[in-house]
């Protein structure tokens, strides 16, 4: 009888009481482990194919050269960084920051000095030198990597590797953030709504492969999610404190904290703070208080980056201010690829046609942007919806400002081509609207006073189906390529690292992979062939040794894309005319070795044959 006593208190705690959570809590807690191998560890189904986005390949070469000692430094050159840098501090000032003399001085350029990085924030290249360095120390330890001369590289490729164990590392770290992030988000859900509704969300976000998938580009995106969601987790409790009458300063100078740290990650979450002081002003008393201790506290983080930023080129904001001209003076690659930038004053009605065509685009993509994660738009639903508790009904205007000033933001400077878009913040918002959106249909749901659960776990397991195709879809592709497009190629990038010194430029059309895969300095294709001839000669005197052609130009589909002014004056290169070296100081040329349906994509111009092995 005792046994069957106990029997009946155990199914009734699983049932009703906290073993009900803790079953949900394992649920999901497999199927995470589940899903972390399936992305990075198997490798049958090619999920990861190494790091994807442009920027987060730059932001990777940052992260190895601080963890070889370098500062926040890069070995991508940009025409435009030149450019500000002269413009700030004269003549020669960058052959002077290159060879750490000073700007008057007439000094051939040493390309041995490390070069400062004008464009990315300083947080996600420094976060991801920690898990770089720790991987170098564990393989000089244990020696699991090995170099032709059999000493410890962590950064050596071996041969049946497509890509460096380096881009599993930043890719690993970034879906750590993820997780941590949901886990921030079940608190933030489970105090806003209840524990029910807070797993059944993070369920929905840990199938959304939009999470995934932005975890492998390289990019900043899954730390600014675990960053925001601390923020958001601040601002909550302050809501609650305020309605319960407690001091909210302690919660403000959290967020405080947690927006400062977005901020030297992406400096366009800077928007999202300031719809986050125009909640604070409003919401709260007395009035400017709460959100003063906010702005002091950012701009007291924000200030010293801007003002390395300035000493070295004259701008606070680096390069990164100039990517506002999109759309404008052209591609984000034109702007940065050229090297005299005009400075005539921009109409502000071309930002006003900007921003108008970028929000019409933007909400036309909305569903794409939420996750495709179904419930994530009904977001605005809730805005017209009754809750019971004050604090959640009062903090959805919160979220309601701090996504606004976000969509301005990300319409002023633009979105790029591409499905993951450096500028997202909507992957920001995603879990808090699910959240809502999800509060909105259940409560919907609940006034229907169905009372069989097998209809209400049907409806659940539906909620989830709608938000899973996405996920379903990666796992039950055919085999796809084992490198990322546009493709990259990292084992034919790697051989120019020993056909190249560190002395030597490679000019490019996609620098960031010559710089990462190759590990050698390059110089982003300029816009015209004078630009090359007079970086080549006054900047660099000579140090140009090479030209690789990639897809990023060889993949053109039409003859009029090439003509575009973007590669108009590098037509004949892009389409291997046999008269294009005609006065070119490279003429050695090599195809790389990798193909595509019988296209060689990656063509390489050199000064002299580089690549032939001699006997001696």
């Amino acid at each position: 009888m005792a046994t069957e006593v106990k029997i009946q208190q155990l199914v009734h705690y699983l049932e009703h009481g906290k073993g009900r959570w803790w079953i949900g809590f394992s649920v999901i807690l497999a199927a995470t482990a589940f899903l972390v191998y399936m992305f990075l560890f198997r490798k049958e189904q090619n999920n990861f194919r190494g790091l994807t986005h442009q920027q987060g390949i730059e932001q990777a070469v940052i992260a190895r050269e601080i963890v070889r000692g370098n500062g926040f430094s890069t070995k991508i050159f940009t025409p435009l960084a030149i450019y500000k840098v002269e413009k700030e501090k004269g003549k020669n000032a960058f052959s002077a920051l290159m060879s750490g003399e000073s700007a008057g001085d007439d000094s051939s350029i040493a390309t041995e000095k490390p070069v400062p990085d004008l464009y990315h924030a300083p947080l996600w290249p420094w976060v991801n030198s920690l898990a770089l360095g720790l991987g170098e120390k564990i393989n000089n330890s244990f020696q699991w990597r090995k170099d032709e001369d059999g000493k410890p590289d962590f950064w050596v490729m071996q041969a049946t590797e497509y890509f460096p164990v380096a881009d599993r590392f930043i890719a690993f770290v970034s879906v750590v953030f993820f997780l941590l992030a949901v886990a921030v988000n079940y608190l933030i859900a489970a105090r806003l709504f209840d524990n029910r509704l807070a797993l059944i969300g993070v369920g929905i976000l840990l199938i959304c492969d939009h999470f995934w998938q932005f975890s492998f580009t390289g990019l900043p995106q899954m730390l600014m999610l675990f960053l925001f969601s601390v923020a958001v987790y601040f601002l909550v409790r302050a809501v609650a404190a305020k309605d319960e009458d407690k001091w909210t300063w302690p919660w403000f100078i959290g967020a405080g904290i947690s927006f400062g740290l977005l901020g030297m990650t992406h400096g366009l979450t800077t928007w999202i703070f300031i719809g986050a002081l125009v909640f604070t002003l409003i919401a709260f008393r007395p009035w400017g208080r709460d959100a003063a201790i906010m702005l002091v506290i950012f701009l007291a983080m924000m200030t010293p980056w801007m003002i390395r930023n300035y000493n070295i080129c004259g701008d606070p904001l680096g390069l990164a201010g100039d990517a506002r001209y999109f759309q404008i003076r052209g591609t984000e690659s034109q702007i940065m690829r050229t090297l005299y930038l005009k400075d005539d004053t921009v109409d502000p009605l071309n930002f006003r046609a900007k921003i108008q065509s970028q929000f019409l685009a933007q909400m036309g993509g909305i569903f794409f942007y939420c996750g495709k994660i179904i419930v994530a738009p009904l977001f605005i639903l809730a805005l017209i919806q009754i809750f019971k508790r004050k604090d959640t009904a009062l903090f959805r205007w919160g979220v309601l400002t701090m996504l606004m000033f976000a969509i301005l933001g990300m319409c002023y400077f633009g979105f790029n081509d591409g499905a993951f878009q450096s500028n997202d913040l909507y992957i920001l918002f995603i879990p808090i609207m699910t959240f809502y959106g999800l509060a909105v249909v259940l409560m919907m749901w609940s006034k229907l006073e169905i009372r069989l659960r097998i209809v209400n776990l049907t409806f659940l397991g539906l909620l989830f189906g709608l938000s899973a195709p996405s996920l379903i879809n990666t796992f039950t592709d055919p085999s796809r390529m084992v490198v990322a497009f546009p493709p990259y190629a990292p084992g034919a990038i790697s051989k120019m690292h020993d056909w190249f010194g560190e002395k030597d430029v490679i000019c490019s059309d996609m620098p960031w992979a010559v710089a990462w895969y190759a590990d050698r300095k390059s110089l982003w294709l300029p816009m015209t062939m004078s630009d090359f001839f007079e970086l080549n000669d006054f900047r660099f005197n000579g140090r140009v040794t090479g030209l690789l052609l990639t897809p990023i130009t060889g993949y053109k589909g039409l003859l009029d894309e090439i003509s575009t002014p973007e590669f108009s004056e590098w037509a004949p290169f892009i389409l291997r005319q046999p008269n294009a070296r005609a006065n070119f100081p490279l003429q050695a040329t090599a195809v790389l070795p990798f193909s595509i349906r019988r296209t060689f994509p990656f063509i390489l111009f050199a000064d002299r044959d580089r690549w032939s092995e001699r006997g001696d």
